[in-house]
């Protein structure tokens, strides 16, 4: 009797609980991405750049969505292969390391930082 009752009190809950939340609402944005990704260890919270890592804002002058994932994807090739970015590296202490995750949360997160101000 007592085992009845408590599955009576539990079913409610369970039926209730949704697990399979659509996919959209389970992706990462970039805000969500640049702190669990610990972007903003080197970046700053608010991604205004310390003395291990530059500022984010504007990207938008110098990247586009493709260019900056690839960057996040492989840094230390892109610095090899771009002027720009290997004066730009020697102003700050700790080396760009490559941000792990998949393709799809690199480009969002390259997304998310080219509406940076």
């Amino acid at each position: 009797m007592i085992r009845a009752c408590l599955l009576l009190l539990l079913l409610p809950t369970v039926a209730c609980s949704d697990d399979s939340a659509p996919a959209s609402a389970q992706e990462p944005d970039g805000p969500k991405l640049f702190v669990s990704k610990n972007c903003s260890t080197c970046h700053g919270p608010k991604h205004e750049g310390t003395f291990m890592a530059p500022p984010l804002a504007k990207l938008n002058l110098h990247w586009n969505a493709e260019d900056l994932a690839g960057f996040l994807k492989e840094p230390n090739v892109w610095k090899q292969k771009t002027p720009r970015l290997a004066e730009h590296a020697k102003h700050y202490r700790s080396p760009m390391p490559p941000m792990f995750g998949t393709d799809e949360e690199r480009r969002t997160l390259a997304e998310w930082l080219l509406t940076l101000p």
